[in-house]
C-alpha cells in the first residue's frame, strides 16, 4: 500500500495541532521511522539517548494498539518526559498506527482521545480515495482538505465550517447543489440542515425544508432507511420528486448522487449533490462521497459529544438551568464589557426545605426544585439568567436594573411567584424563600464580590424569618468588617480565657423537675462584651477552631459540674454538650471523653452528647463507630434540632441514640400551626416506636407547653421556662423546680 505524504501530512498538522502535541505519526508495525509524520521530537529538542528511547516507545507502542485490534482502540504510554497515544490504522493490507507525541505531563483528555481515533478513520478514507481516479482532480487531496477542516472545527463555528465544505463538495463534482439531511426520529421527518449555494428565493413553506417521512414521495420516503448510495437520473421516472424539487428551487429536472450517513445501525442523514438536469455520476465520486459522508458522522458524533460535556459542564444536572461556573462566567464577562453595568445580583434560598425530604421523601423533594428552578426562570425575563449553586439555592442576575428599589420589586414578585403551592407527585407543597440582594454600583466590583454580598444579605433575610428580601447595604458592609475583626481576635481567645459556659434548664413539663442542662459558649468580648454563639460560631467553623473550641467546651462543663456535685445536694443530674462533625470523626474522640469523664469522677450516665441531625446523616458512616464508643462507655446521646435533617427510619433504627430533640423551628408556632402540630406528633409516635424520649426546643409560650403534653412530648427547653444562665444560678433553678407547669 502506497500512501501519499503531501495528501496525509494536512491532516495529521491539524490533529497534532487540535491536540496541543508536538508530533504526530504514522507508522507501519515492524518498520523503522514513520511513514508520514508532521513536526518530530528532535526538532523539539529531544536528542541522543533519550531520541531512541522515544522512537523505540512509539513503535512499541503502534505494535501494541495494532495487536489488540478493533476500531477506536486508543492506548497511552510515557516515554522521557513526554506522553505517548496511539490509535491502529489498517487499511487491506497496510497495518500500523497513527502516534501522538506531547511533551510534559499533562494527561490526554477524552476529547484528544476522540480527535485521534477520528483522525485514524480518516487516514483510511484518504488511503482508499487514493486509489480512486477523479474527473476532476485527485479525490485523496479532495478527502484530505475535508478532513483537515473537520479536525479542529467546535460547536461555535460547525456550521460555518460545514458550508464551506458544502461549497468546495459542489465545486469539486461540478454540481449546481450540495445538500445535507438529517433524520428526526422526533418529528418523524427529513429535515434540511444546509445547501450550497443557499436559494436566494425560499417558498413558505418551504418543501425541501421538513419532509416527513410518511410522505407521498418514495425518495424522501425512502432515505428515511437508506444504507447504500442512490443515485437518481431524470429518466428514472421519479415525478413526485422532480416537482418538489421544483416547487422548491424551480429546476425542473434534476440528477442526484446520494449517499446515506450511517451510525452503526442507524441513519443519520444523507449527503446529496445535485445537478441541474441530466449527469452520469461514476462509481469512483460516490465512493469518494461516502468517505466524505462518514467524515460527517464522526464529526457529529464528537460536536455531539463535545456539545453534552459542555452542558454538563455548565448546566446543574436536576434542573438544567446554569450552574456556579456558568453563572460567574456571564457575570464577569458582563463586569468586563461594563464595569458600571446597571444589574441586580439576587441570591435565593427556600425557606424550611429540609421538612420536604424528611416527610415526603427525597424523589418529592428533588421534582419540588425543579419546579421551584422551572417558575424562577418563569419570574424573570429572557435577558436574565437564572443558576442554580446547590441544594435550594438559586442565583439571578437582573440586567438592565441600576436601583436598590426596583431589584427589591422584581425579588418580591419572584418570591411571590415561588410561594404558590406546587403540585408534586400529588403532594401541595407551598414554601416561601428569601432572597438577599446586591446592586452593582459606581465602584467596581468582582463576580465573586457580589456574589459574597448578596450571600450576605441573603443571611440577614434568613435572620429575619423567612420570605424576606435584604439589599446589601453600608449597615451589612459594616458587618462583614466586624466579622474580619472577629476572626482576627478568636485566634487567641480561648488562649486568653475569655470563652464562658452558661447552661440552657431542661424541665420535666408535667411536676417542672429539672432534668438537665445544655452547655452553651459564650464569648467575653474585649470590646463588644458578651457575644452568643450565633454571633462568632460560624467564624470558629471556617477557621478551623471548632475542634480546639468544642473540645474546651466539653472539658468545661465537665469541670462544672463535679464542681456542682461538690457544692451542692442537688446538682443538675446531666449537663448536654453539643459536638461537632469534626470531633465527632477525630479518631481519639471517644479516649477524650473517657479521660474526662475519669479526671473530673463524673458517671458517663451524667454527660450527654448532642449531634445535629443533619451532621450525622451527612457523615453517618465515618460517626457510627464514634457513637457506638460513646454508647460503650455509658454517656447519653442526642440528635440536636431533630426534624430538619434527612434522617430515614432505616438510618434511626441503626444510631446507638437515647433522645431526640424536636427543632425550635417547630415548636415556636406550635399552637397555632397544624402542619407544626403534625410534624412534632409524627415525632413523639417515632421516638415512641424507637424507645427514645423526646425533648421540644424553644419552648416560648404556655400555649406550647399545653401542646407538647398533649402530644406526648413532657420534656423541654426555653425561654418560657428559663433563658441560658451564668453557672453559679444554674443551681437555684436545681434547688427550686418551681411550681409544676402543669398537673399531669
Amino acid at each position: 500500500m502506497k500512501m501519499d505524504p503531501e495528501t496525509i501530512q494536512p491532516l495529521l498538522k491539524a490533529l497534532a495541532e487540535a491536540t496541543d502535541s508536538m508530533s504526530a505519526d504514522v507508522l507501519a508495525v515492524g518498520g523503522g521511522m514513520p511513514l508520514v509524520s508532521w513536526g518530530s521530537a528532535a526538532a523539539a529538542g529531544v536528542r541522543g539517548r533519550d531520541l531512541t528511547t522515544m522512537r523505540d516507545a512509539i513503535r512499541d507502542l503502534a505494535g501494541r494498539v495494532v495487536q489488540q485490534g478493533g476500531d477506536g482502540v486508543v492506548e497511552s504510554a510515557d516515554a522521557v518526559g513526554h506522553l505517548l497515544l496511539a490509535t491502529p490504522l489498517n487499511y487491506h493490507d497496510f497495518h500500523g498506527a497513527m502516534c501522538l507525541v506531547r511533551e510534559g505531563d499533562r494527561p490526554w483528555s477524552a476529547t484528544d482521545r476522540t480527535l485521534l481515533a477520528m483522525a485514524g478513520a480518516l487516514c483510511a478514507a484518504v488511503m482508499e480515495a487514493g486509489e480512486m481516479p477523479g474527473q476532476y482532480g485527485r479525490l485523496d487531496a479532495l478527502v484530505t482538505y475535508v478532513a483537515t477542516e473537520f479536525m479542529g472545527v467546535s460547536t461555535t463555528d460547525l456550521a460555518e465550517t460545514r458550508h464551506r465544505v458544502l461549497g468546495e463538495l459542489g465545486r469539486y463534482f461540478g454540481a449546481d447543489t450540495c445538500l445535507l439531511r438529517h433524520n428526526d426520529p422526533e418529528r418523524r421527518a427529513s429535515i434540511l440542515i444546509d445547501e450550497w449555494p443557499r436559494r436566494e428565493v425560499i417558498p413558505d413553506p418551504d418543501p425541501l425544508g421538513v419532509v416527513p417521512w410518511d410522505t407521498d414521495d418514495p425518495i424522501f420516503a425512502m432515505i428515511k432507511d437508506l444504507r447504500e448510495p442512490f443515485i437518481l437520473r431524470p429518466s428514472d421516472g421519479q415525478s413526485s420528486y422532480q416537482q418538489r424539487v421544483e416547487a422548491g428551487s424551480g429546476v425542473p429536472q434534476v440528477s442526484m448522487a446520494t449517499v446515506p450517513l450511517i451510525e452503526g445501525e442507524s441513519t443519520r442523514g444523507v449527503l446529496g449533490l445535485i445537478h441541474f438536469g441530466d449527469r452520469i455520476w461514476t462509481r469512483a465520486e460516490v465512493r469518494a462521497l461516502r468517505a466524505i459522508a462518514s467524515l460527517l458522522v464522526q464529526l457529529d458524533g464528537r460536536v455531539t459529544a463535545e456539545e453534552s460535556l459542555h452542558h454538563q459542564a455548565y448546566h446543574d444536572e436536576l434542573t438544567g438551568l446554569w450552574n456556579r461556573r456558568a453563572f460567574v462566567e456571564h457575570l464577569t464577562t458582563a463586569l468586563a464589557a461594563d464595569p458600571h453595568a446597571p444589574l441586580a445580583v439576587l441570591f435565593a434560598d427556600m425557606d424550611r426545605l429540609k421538612t420536604v425530604n424528611d416527610v415526603l421523601g427525597h424523589a418529592v423533594g428533588d421534582s419540588f426544585i425543579q419546579q421551584v428552578g422551572q417558575r424562577l426562570r418563569e419570574s424573570v425575563r429572557p435577558l436574565d439568567v437564572v443558576a442554580r449553586l446547590a441544594g435550594d439555592e438559586f442565583v439571578i442576575v437582573l440586567h438592565g436594573i441600576g436601583s436598590a428599589a426596583a431589584a427589591e420589586r422584581a425579588a418580591r414578585r419572584i418570591l411571590d411567584r415561588v410561594a404558590e403551592p406546587l403540585d408534586v407527585g400529588g403532594h401541595a407543597i407551598s414554601r416561601s424563600a428569601s432572597i438577599g440582594l446586591v446592586v452593582n454600583g459606581d465602584v467596581a466590583s468582582t463576580a465573586d464580590e457580589l456574589l459574597s454580598n448578596a450571600d450576605v444579605a441573603l443571611l440577614d433575610a434568613k435572620e429575619r424569618g423567612g420570605d424576606s428580601v435584604v439589599t446589601f447595604n453600608d449597615e451589612l458592609r459594616s458587618k462583614l468588617l466586624n466579622r474580619a475583626d472577629l476572626e482576627l481576635r478568636l485566634r487567641t481567645a480561648i488562649g486568653d480565657n475569655q470563652m464562658r459556659l452558661y447552661f440552657q434548664p431542661e424541665f420535666d413539663l408535667r411536676d417542672g423537675r429539672l432534668t438537665a442542662v445544655e452547655a452553651l459558649v459564650r464569648w467575653q468580648h474585649p470590646e463588644r462584651g458578651l457575644l452568643a454563639a450565633e454571633a462568632f460560631i460560624s467564624v470558629v467553623e471556617e477557621i478551623n477552631l471548632a475542634a480546639e473550641l468544642g473540645r474546651w467546651v466539653l472539658e468545661e462543663a465537665c469541670r462544672q459540674l463535679s464542681v456542682w456535685k461538690s457544692t451542692s445536694p442537688v446538682p443538675p443530674p446531666v449537663v448536654r454538650v453539643n459536638i461537632s462533625a469534626g470531633e465527632l470523626i477525630s479518631a481519639d474522640f471517644v479516649g477524650f471523653v473517657a479521660t474526662l469523664l475519669n479526671r473530673y469522677g463524673l458517671a458517663p450516665a451524667e454527660l450527654g452528647i448532642e449531634i445535629t441531625e443533619g451532621t450525622v446523616m451527612r457523615e453517618i458512616d465515618d460517626v457510627q463507630a464514634t457513637l457506638n464508643g460513646l454508647r460503650g462507655l455509658g454517656v447519653t446521646l442526642a440528635i440536636d434540632d431533630f426534624g430538619t435533617g434527612y434522617s430515614s427510619l432505616a438510618q434511626l433504627k441503626q444510631l446507638p441514640v437515647d433522645i431526640l430533640k424536636i427543632d425550635r423551628s417547630f415548636v415556636s408556632a406550635l399552637a397555632e400551626n397544624s402542619g407544626d402540630r403534625a410534624i412534632v406528633a409524627a415525632i413523639v409516635r417515632l421516638a415512641e416506636a424507637f424507645n427514645l424520649t423526646t425533648v421540644a426546643e424553644g419552648v416560648e409560650d404556655p400555649a406550647a407547653v399545653t401542646t407538647l403534653l398533649d402530644l406526648g412530648c413532657y420534656r423541654a427547653q426555653g425561654f418560657f421556662m428559663s433563658k441560658p444562665l451564668p453557672a453559679q444560678v444554674v443551681l437555684e433553678q436545681a434547688r427550686n423546680p418551681g411550681v409544676p407547669l402543669r398537673l399531669a
